[in-house]
């Protein structure tokens, strides 16, 4: 557990700003930082990795503006979950409040995805993903 406070990841958590990036380069930062950190995941990928249209489903895509996730309405959220096969998967999705007349719905799109094999590294991986984009 003492490797997880050591400088590398310190580094690893300072702030960084997205605003005017893809989701692709923001994807490539955090997978730099991360490797740099020596908490490398075993992969971390835009959620929309195969760049579907329908971005409903399959969640953002790689080309698309990182979205703005700042307010009570619009804003990233932050999971982490044991996988499907091996291992646990990290994923930031973008929630949103969407407005129909006086009623509406919450809609909720992955951004990214990033895998790991143990517990204690995707929880590691995740508060420091979690203070680059100060989504804590």
């Amino acid at each position: 557990m003492s490797t997880l406070l050591e400088p590398p990841v310190v580094h690893a958590s300072t702030p960084f700003d997205p605003a005017g990036k893809t989701v692709s380069q923001v994807v490539s930062h955090i997978g730099r930082t991360l490797r740099q950190s020596e908490i490398e995941p075993e992969w971390i990928v835009a959620a929309n990795f195969i760049d579907d249209p329908n971005e409903d489903c399959y969640g953002l895509s790689a080309s698309r503006d990182w979205p703005a996730g700042s307010a009570a309405r619009r804003r990233l959220a932050l999971s982490v979950a044991r996988g499907n096969s091996e291992g646990w998967t990290i994923q930031i999705d973008f929630v949103q409040f969407i407005a129909l007349g006086e009623a509406g719905h919450w809609k909720s799109q992955p951004v990214l995805r990033i895998k790991t094999l143990s517990r204690t590294q995707a929880w590691a991986i995740a508060a420091v993903v979690s203070r680059m984009l100060d989504i804590d």
